[in-house]
């Protein structure tokens, strides 16, 4: 007798099946490139035609082409069409247009004292690179001069030819002198002064004196004694102003030329008189020869010599300051007859040490800064 479930056979699992495989897709056959002098082959049909690659250029070419490109550009714009709108398309580029040089802005004033200037050292265009500088003791150093000592000698010139009252050539003493200094040489000085104006003082009014005179009828006042005058008191000397000159000191040397300015107290004089013209004095065509040997700048004149002025001499003498003079006349000469011009008259002194201008509206005298010879 069998024990428990009798087991069944197991029935075979069927095989599975495989699934089929995707076919490939074929690739078009590629078309062969044509060789030289035959013709390309004919598209087949269903293939896409294949496009050509372009060739780029590369990146050092592109920055030289565009270089080439602005560079013309701007040769176009300067040679064409910049000298059409200026205008100038008919110069020449080739000429040049000379300049002259011009003469240098300088200071035109040099203060001296309290509001006064004197008048700047002028130069010429052929001192166009010449340059002022001032320093802290009103003095100007000019440099870079072709010729120093001819500036200086300029300078000088101009400041004996300012209006009245003219500088003179002095020594360190402020005396006059004749000698003027040798303007050629590498090295030089000169000293210029002239004397500052003096304010007259005003006069004082007297005190007025009130006389009481006797009442009429008063027999006791009129037999009184008068009294005796008080007597005036001597009035005390007058002390002498302090006088002030101002000063012009040039010096040079090769390119430099240095002007001082300054006020200092003094007074410009002449040298004493010889024992020679205080003998024999001057006579009446010893004073016309010198002023006919003077500047007009010396004579409150205008022009560069005498040769324009005639000068004719007065009989007889005249007082000024207790000295006797003769007195001169002087007439524009022009050439022309019977058109002489009376210009003022002068005095000078007979022992021809002084020398006076006498104003033609006024009559007032003054005299002039004057050197004798």
């Amino acid at each position: 007798m069998a024990f428990g479930k009798s087991k069944e056979p197991k029935s075979p699992k069927a095989p599975k099946e495989k699934k089929p495989k995707k076919p490939k897709k074929e690739k078009p056959p590629k078309a062969k490139k044509p060789k030289k002098g035959k013709n390309a082959p004919e598209a087949v049909e269903g293939q896409e035609e294949e496009q050509p690659k372009k060739k780029k250029l590369p990146l050092p070419l592109l920055l030289i082409s565009l270089a080439v490109i602005v560079a013309a550009a701007v040769i176009v714009f300067l040679v064409v069409i910049r000298p059409m709108l200026s205008g100038d398309q008919d110069a020449d580029p080739d000429v040049t247009v000379s300049v002259e040089p011009e003469p240098p802005v300088l200071p035109t004033e040099i203060p001296i004292g309290e509001d006064v200037s004197i008048k700047g050292l002028a130069l010429g265009s052929d001192e166009s690179g010449a340059l002022a500088e001032k320093a802290k003791t009103i003095t100007y150093t000019y440099y870079n001069l072709v010729d120093a000592g001819k500036a200086a000698e300029i300078y000088a010139t101009q400041l004996a030819k300012e209006e009245s009252p003219g500088f003179s050539v002095v020594d360190e003493e402020f005396v006059r002198i004749k000698e003027k200094p040798d303007y050629t040489t590498a090295e030089g000085m000169v000293l210029l002064a002239r004397n500052v104006p003096v304010e007259a003082p005003e006069p004082t009014p007297e005190p007025e004196v009130e006389s009481e005179a006797p009442a009429d009828g008063d027999p006791e006042e009129s037999t009184a004694p008068t009294p005796e005058p008080t007597p005036t008191p001597e009035p005390e000397p007058t002390p002498e102003p302090i006088t002030y000159v101002h000063t012009v000191r040039i010096t040079w040397s090769p390119g430099v030329c240095v002007v001082t300015a300054d006020e200092q107290e003094g007074k410009v004089t002449s040298p004493p008189a010889s024992s020679g013209s205080a003998s024999h004095g001057v006579t009446q065509h010893s004073a016309k020869q010198i002023l006919q040997e003077m500047e007009p700048a010396q004579l409150e004149l205008v022009g560069e010599s005498m040769d324009n002025y005639e000068v004719m001499p007065v009989d007889g003498t005249e007082t000024v300051d207790g000295r006797p003079c003769i007195r001169l006349y002087v007439y524009s000469d022009n050439n022309q007859p019977n058109s002489n011009e009376f210009l003022g008259s002068y005095l000078m002194s007979i022992d021809g040490e002084h020398l006076y201008k006498v104003d033609p509206v006024t009559d007032e005298i003054k005299e002039l800064e004057y050197t004798p010879k």
